[in-house]
């Protein structure tokens, strides 16, 4: 019996060590709820009495429900009026016209939100810069490539790649196969983004399946980005974890992988040849930026991979979805797809194409409604503002991230009647009106971090939709409404989990 004294003897503290351990826990959660609850500077403002005590509440939409949340905000705003607290840290207002407010200009400072862009994995990308001052250095030197004019400047370029992709449309008319439309486009955009950023073709129109594995890696990098987000030591594992160890666990994993690598490669060899002062003759975006004035810090391997996966996914997916919806719209649509082939039969065969489809009224409005329906991010994109910010009756502290949603301000009845019915006439009666529809068109976000790539996405969103109407009749195949409707918030938006893309039979016109 000695040994089983002293066993329990030995036993004891530890014991005692656990439940003192546990009792803290305890002590300290029941705390931190009263604290949040009544003693927090946000413990005024309404919403859900566990969603302001815990992210686990957030957490169960984003990743047990499988990216919900930005319904279940609207669900907390029909229940508690236009501003809700929707966890811990962070409210949320639902006014179409307060999201110029949110979402500044540069003569007013807005932070990003770090605990936010931590999913992105490029913390040091112009996208992931959180403070004010910081990101308009790093901007300002993107901008000169995304200006109106240097977007002029490489409409060849954006043709080239569209001639392209019309081939494999004609192929694929002759061949009487089956195209997945929104791989098509994707493999556009990134082949038009990549040659611009470095100088080189991805050639991902020239694959078979249009690389389809980039989309769908894309697609895994911002689903396990909700994750990240509430768990952001999980990135340090990933980033410690061996290769080989990473390849195993998931296919799409080493896809992921893969993608990296080529663009670690290019800016690798980028530098390499700087360094080695060899001539970049190539006209891209990351020449100019290592030959710039830029801090040398600011020309660093690891910042300009981030900044080139930013611009890769930025650059690629949100406008070949709402290429992809705008096509899928028009096919269900038979009158404006009327409508609009008559107004390009007008396309005048002399000078820029560019700026003449801009001038076209139908095909703006087109467009318009196309990005409205994209909506870019679904998802919200919380930003801290300075000094206190007033909303209606409320006084917003200051360092109080606020968000509002693209989404929910492209469904407002009140700025979009029947918001879900697509309606390029909406914008051309505005434009009689004189209403201010294009206010309400934030697909791109607002203010001084505006997405940079805007005019780069409106001059494929024209000039291809100018060349898949005008030359190819199209039919939907095995494609319902249900693979285009948003159903998971991934940032961006997708459709149900199920679905296998948007398929189309093709055939040129006239034959």
């Amino acid at each position: 019996m000695d040994w089983l004294t002293s066993s329990s003897l030995q036993t004891a503290p530890v014991m005692t060590s656990l439940w003192l351990a546990a009792l803290a826990g305890i002590t300290y959660s029941f705390s931190l709820a009263i604290y949040r609850l009544y003693f927090h500077p946000l413990a005024k403002f309404p919403g859900p009495k566990l969603a302001a005590v815990t992210s686990w509440y957030e957490f169960y939409y984003d990743i047990i429900d499988q990216g919900t949340f930005v319904w279940e905000i609207k669900r907390m705003h029909d229940l508690y009026g236009p501003i809700v607290r929707i966890n811990p840290q962070e409210l949320h207002i639902l006014d179409s016209k307060f999201y110029d407010t949110i979402y500044a200009p540069a003569s007013k400072k807005r932070d990003k939100y770090a605990d936010w862009v931590v999913f992105l994995g490029v913390p040091t990308g112009v996208f992931a810069t959180c403070q004010h001052d910081h990101h308009r250095i790093r901007r300002h030197a993107l901008n000169p490539f995304f200006s109106k004019k240097a977007i002029y400047d490489i409409e060849g370029l954006i043709q080239e790649k569209i001639e392209q992709l019309c081939a494999r449309f004609k192929d694929a008319s002759f061949s009487e196969s089956i195209i997945r439309l929104d791989a098509a486009l994707m493999a556009l955009t990134n082949d038009i983004i990549a040659h611009y950023c470095y100088g080189e073709n991805y050639n991902c129109l020239g694959q078979d399946d249009f690389r389809v594995s980039f989309k769908d890696t894309l697609m895994t990098a911002v689903a396990a980005g909700a994750f990240v987000r509430h768990f952001p030591w999980v990135a340090s594992i990933m980033s410690a974890t061996p290769t080989w160890v990473v390849r195993l666990m998931s296919k799409n994993l080493a896809a992921l992988l893969d993608w990296e690598q080529i663009i670690k490669q290019q800016v690798g060899s980028l530098i390499g040849r700087r360094k080695s002062g060899k001539e970049i003759t190539e006209r891209s975006i990351f020449q100019a930026l290592l030959s710039s004035d830029l801090p040398e810090e600011e020309k660093s391997y690891a910042r300009l991979l981030d900044e080139g996966k930013s611009l890769m996914g930025a650059g690629s997916e949100p406008t070949s979805w709402a290429l992809t919806l705008t096509i899928f719209y028009l096919l269900e649509n038979k009158d404006i797809m009327q409508k609009l082939r008559e107004e390009l039969r007008e396309i005048p065969r002399e000078g820029p194409l560019l700026r003449s489809l801009e001038r076209m009224p139908y095909l703006t409005a087109v467009v318009n409604e196309g990005i409205r329906f994209d909506h870019g991010a679904v998802g919200r994109l919380p930003r801290i503002a300075h000094e206190a910010i007033h909303y209606k009756d409320w006084i917003i502290p200051a360092e109080t991230p606020i968000s509002s949603t693209n989404y929910w301000v492209h469904m407002d009845t009140n700025i979009f009647p029947e918001p879900d019915q697509f309606k390029p006439e909406r914008w051309l009666k505005a434009d009689e009106e004189g209403f201010p529809l294009q206010r309400y068109l934030v697909s791109f976000s607002k203010g001084s971090r505006q997405c940079v790539g805007l005019n780069l996405a409106h001059a494929e969103m024209y000039l291809t939709l100018a060349a898949l109407v005008s030359r190819f009749d199209m039919e939907l195949y095995q494609t319902t409404l249900q693979d285009v409707l948003p159903a998971r918030d991934l940032f961006v938006p997708r459709p149900k989990a199920d679905s296998k893309g948007v398929m189309v039979k093709v055939k040129v016109i006239g034959n």
